[in-house]
């Protein structure tokens, strides 16, 4: 009787945690709302996502005891540095103790899921496919509402572009992150209905396509018409030898290559070739890759090699760090970010997740064949771009649920 209560109690609140990861996006999206009309969104967002890790963390500790004492060793791991700071700078450590929690969220939602699927797979596929298509559906409505001139441009008025609104991402608050987690969502449904339904598949592209052209970043377009392209010829890809594999790679630099060579002609009646121009014309063609990001970096990084001593930089500054001599205390390059503030355990852990994520992939595709693992591994490659050039994929808190539970394929 007592196993029976207690397996009911576990069922009741994974499904607590899958009506909440069905939603979020809709709270982030009401957060930018509040943002929007008063200038105050009262922390919804957080506080919706705190209770999910919270729940998420219940449910792993109820399965596996040992996994949820991974997360706290996170924590002693990556924060002496700004722990370090603070004893000298005073303020507030909550920056730091809020990325960290970031950081390793996308962790807590994989585990959690391969918990959950290890108990029931049947369930956990059923709840990874309602979260991404509750959460895809709120992302077009959003866009839609964006299309309509709601909400947010994507980028701020700049006196050299004469066209001033330019690009919209709705009531979502930050273009950059919107657009990985576009990314994330599509490649899902687009793997799923390209197996299950073909009509949906094209539904779901254009939509994909749509939504991107509309938030104009880099990010968006490149990665989602990839996606679009790429994920019907995954069983062809799985396939290949290694030479075959070679060839196909050249292939896409070389379709990569001309893409960005026709970028201007493509993006000219989207209006952002405008921009991309002016960018050119000012800092050449890493300019437009980084967009003043390397800039950033070399400011960040001549402050704390002024300011800290070389045994503390090994450990990181912290936010708390950076932020108590610069404004904008971000270089937007999630390597780089991380080092800064939480030093080698930073740059170590960034690329324990990803090479992890992509490593796992890798052999479930080549041991069997799987489409899906072949469709991570692409995805988890473009998001290893996109957090080295662009930043917030890791440090994401908008992307980490869907991230995180998609990297655990089923």
């Amino acid at each position: 009787m007592r196993l029976s209560s207690y397996f009911q109690q576990v069922q009741a609140l994974d499904k607590l945690i899958l009506l909440l990861c069905s939603c979020y996006l809709l709270i982030d999206a009401c957060n930018g709302f509040l943002l929007n009309q008063f200038g105050r969104s009262f922390g919804l967002s957080a506080l919706y996502k705190v209770l999910m890790l919270v729940l998420m963390l219940v449910s792993l500790s109820w399965r596996s005891g040992k996994t949820f004492l991974l997360f706290p060793a996170l924590f002693i791991l990556l924060l002496p540095g700004a722990f370090y700071s603070w004893l000298h700078l005073g303020g507030s450590l909550a920056p730091d103790l809020g990325l960290i929690l970031k950081l390793i969220s996308p962790l807590i939602a994989f585990y959690y899921l391969l918990s959950l699927s290890q108990l029931d797979k049947h369930f956990a596929l059923k709840f990874l496919h309602q979260v991404f298509v509750v959460n895809y559906l709120i992302v077009l409505v959003n866009f839609i509402f964006g299309a309509f001139g709601y909400g947010y441009t994507s980028y701020l008025p700049q006196q050299h572009l004469s066209q001033v609104d330019l690009g919209s991402k709705g009531f979502f608050n930050a273009a950059n992150e919107l657009s990985v987690v576009l990314l994330v969502l599509s490649a899902w449904l687009l793997q799923y209905y390209w197996q299950q339904h073909k009509l949906i598949f094209l539904a779901v592209a254009a939509t994909s396509i749509w939504c991107a052209s509309l938030m104009l970043t880099k990010t968006g377009m490149l990665g989602t018409l990839i996606l679009v392209l790429f994920i019907p010829l995954m069983p062809w890809f799985i396939r290949l030898n290694w030479n075959r594999l070679a060839l196909a790679t050249l292939l896409l630099v070389v379709v990569a290559a001309l893409v960005i060579w026709q970028a201007p002609l493509l993006l000219g009646q989207l209006g952002l070739a405008e921009k991309l121009q002016h960018v050119y014309q000012q800092q050449g063609l890493l300019g437009v890759l980084l967009s003043s990001r390397d800039k950033y970096a070399a400011e960040i990084w001549q402050l704390v090699s002024f300011y800290y001593s070389d045994v503390h930089r090994l450990f990181g500054v912290g936010l708390i760090g950076v932020s108590e001599h610069l404004w904008k205390f971000w270089a937007e390059s999630d390597p780089f970010d991380l080092y800064i503030f939480y030093g080698v355990a930073g740059l170590m852990f960034f690329s324990w997740v990803f090479i992890g994520f992509i490593a796992q992939n890798l052999k479930l595709c080549r041991l069997y064949s799987s489409e899906l693992a072949a469709t991570l591994v692409l995805l988890n490659l473009l998001l290893l771009m996109v957090a080295c050039i662009a930043g917030h994929v890791i440090s994401s808190g908008m992307l980490w649920p869907v991230w995180g539970l998609l990297t655990r394929p089923l």
